[in-house]
This record gives structure tokens, sequence and C-alpha cells, in this order.
């Protein structure tokens, strides 16, 4: 017959190992999410990233490009509302002073503003026509609305690489976590006897607790 005190020592060997083979598979398991999470935010973060920056490179571009074709399509604009101003002024004084060379120059810059306005607006109607590209012609002609779209989209991306970041980091954090509670289950299992032993695994299960905890938020 086996004696009372070998019966106890068997038995709680016995719920040793079980708590040791536990927290053994809830690390494996919960190691293998984090892993699987942590390459994904990663993927993601950098994805979501590097499509912020090609955003902020295009607006950056189509402010420059459209901007620069309205400042000289406004100045030339201003040149021609200035011949116009000017061969009005100089045809009014030839009619009053009876002056018909004056009042013919006059009416020659009433004319040539005329068709240099034509000519603006015909240009305006072609500067984002081919040979152009479809993407230097959306640089020439876009308009506040897709600026603003687009400015929009890039706060977006940016904002999905923070959340991916955070996540990435708590599933680090957790297999940092998984780390430790394997160190201490294998010192568990070494010491074995004792409250020491005892000790390590049930710190080994908190901390498998926190990791399952950065798990849980990583993957929500």
């Amino acid at each position: 017959m086996i004696a009372a005190d070998a019966a106890d020592d068997l038995r709680e060997g016995r719920r040793f190992d079980l708590l040791a083979a536990l927290l053994l598979g809830l690390i494996a398991v919960l190691a293998s999410i984090l892993a699987v999470v942590q390459i994904g935010t990663s993927q993601q973060s950098a994805r979501a990233q590097a499509e912020a920056s090609r955003l902020t490179a295009d607006l950056s571009a189509r402010l420059q490009v459209s901007g620069m074709v309205q400042q000289v399509m406004v100045s030339q604009e201003q040149a021609a509302v200035a011949l116009s101003v000017a061969g009005a002024s100089r045809a009014l004084a030839g009619i009053t002073s009876g002056d018909t060379s004056a009042e013919g120059i006059g009416s020659a810059e009433l004319a040539a503003s005329s068709a240099l306005g034509e000519a603006l607006n015909a240009t305006a109607r072609t500067v984002s026509r081919p040979p152009l590209d479809a993407y230097a012609a959306g640089l020439i002609d876009a308009t506040i609305d897709e600026l603003v779209a687009e400015v929009n989209q890039q706060n977006d991306q940016v904002d999905l690489a923070d959340d991916a970041g955070g996540r990435n980091a708590r599933s680090i954090l957790g297999l940092s976590f998984l780390a430790l509670a394997g160190v201490l289950t294998g010192l568990g299992v070494v010491l074995r006897e004792g409250r020491a032993a005892w000790f390590a695994l049930w710190f080994a299960g908190a901390v498998v607790a926190a990791a399952a905890a950065m798990a849980i938020s990583a993957i929500a």
C-alpha cells in the first residue's frame, strides 16, 4: 500500500505536471497567434506608410504644377486686361481730341486685347490635352475638391498606419511576455518541488494572461 504522504505527493506532482503542460500549450498557441498578428500588422503598417508617402508626393506635385499654370494664366489675363484698358483710354482720348492716329492705335490695341483673350481661353481649354499623358493632365487640372479628397485619403492612410503600428507594438509586447512565461515555466519544472516551483508556475500563468490580453488588443 502507498503511504498517505506518498499519495499526496503523487497527486501534487500530477497537478504540477498538468499545470506546467497547460501553460506550455497556452504559450505555444498564443505565440503562434501573436506571430501571425505581428507579421500582418507590420506589413499593413508598411503599406499604409508607403501609400501615405505617395499621396503626399502627389499632393505636392499637384499643388505646384496647378498653381504654376494658374499663375501663368492669371498673369496673361492681366496683361490682356491692361492692354484693353490702355487701348480704350487711347481711343477715347483720340476721339475727344480729334486725333485719328491715336484713335486708330487705341482701336488696334482693343482688337489685340480681344484676340489675346480668345487665345488665352483656347489655351486654357487645351493645356491639359494630348500629347500630355493622363498623369500630367491630372496635375494641371487638379481642382480644390480633388485636392481636399486626396488630403482626406492621405490622412486615412496615416491613421491606418498608426493603428497598425500600435497593434504591432502590442503583439511584440505579448511575444515578450510569452518568452518570460516560458522561462518561468522552465524554472518551475526544474525546481519541481516546493513553494518556489509553484510560485514560478503561478507567476508564469499571470504573465500568460497578460500576453493573452495583448493578443486580444492586437487583434481587435
